[in-house]
């Protein structure tokens, strides 16, 4: 996998953090990601880039992890 740009450096409130605590759990449920796998790194570096360019609400962002976690490859290897 090639590496996603750098997440900015930009403080988002505990209301934001829970948020996407949220729907990054329930991505990995649905996955059945370890939250430390490889995926799993991705996909949260991927929702605070999507929250931080706007997409706040939180079934949007359900929507959007749930169409990036379809075009990840699969995993090739076990992560625990």
């Amino acid at each position: 996998m090639n590496p996603l740009r750098s997440t900015q450096c930009i403080a988002l409130s505990q209301p934001d953090i829970d948020t996407l605590q949220r729907v990054f759990d329930n991505i990995c449920a649905e996955h059945h990601w370890p939250r430390d796998s490889e995926h799993a790194r991705r996909h949260a570096r991927m929702l605070i880039d999507e929250y931080l360019a706007g997409t706040t609400n939180e079934q949007l962002l359900l929507v959007v992890g749930r169409w990036f976690a379809s075009r990840l490859p699969a995993e090739t290897s076990t992560s625990s």
